[in-house]
């Protein structure tokens, strides 16, 4: 009697279910070229992987989406971590630089000026990377709510920069914010 046996690289995943990764089912580390991999026990090795988070402002640690994208270009959901903290240290720290890379916000910690120029907000602020110029569309769409009193604004090239908490801002600062973002 002959049997045929899938090969593991060959077996889908089912997109209509949810699949939640833990450390003793899978290893996330670097693969070829650096690239994230994540090596499901049983299953297969996902090359190419990109973190993406699935509630990034309620929590930001939690829910974390890791996406293969195959070789004809479909992505699939590898699948889910809940707590990132539940993984080893180097996984925990490979999953962060790949958000990062997804991810780039500049955390504001003072506002110089903010005005109109050109049609636009105008913001010279001062972020954790240092000062910063940018210009923003003055739509509701392109400032977020971030917490219970934080604000994520996007920038006309849809770059984010972060206030986590507007009340601490000086009273100059939270002033000239809210004179152009009130709601």
């Amino acid at each position: 009697m002959t049997h045929t046996i899938q090969e593991p690289e060959t077996l889908p995943i089912d997109p209509t279910q949810i699949r939640f990764l833990t450390p003793d089912m899978c290893q996330i580390h670097l693969g070829a070229h650096d690239a994230l991999h994540v090596t499901v026990k049983n299953e297969r090795i996902y090359g190419g992987v990109y973190a993406t988070r699935i509630f990034p402002v309620g929590h930001p640690g939690k829910f974390i989406s890791l996406i293969y994208i195959g070789p004809d270009g479909k992505e699939t959901e590898v699948g889910i971590i809940r707590e990132l903290e539940e993984f080893p240290e180097k996984a925990v720290q490979l999953i962060q630089e790949s958000l990062q890379r997804r991810y780039l916000v500049r955390n504001i910690s003072k506002i110089n000026k903010v005005g109109l120029k050109y049609g636009f907000i105008a913001f010279e602020v001062v972020t954790d990377k240092g000062p910063s110029e940018f210009f923003m569309y003055w739509q509701h769409d392109k400032a977020h709510d971030y917490g219970v009193n934080g604000k994520v604004l996007l920038d006309v090239d849809d770059n984010r920069y972060m206030i986590a908490d507007i009340d601490q801002l000086s009273a100059r600062e939270k002033a000239d914010f809210q004179r152009f973002i009130y709601w």
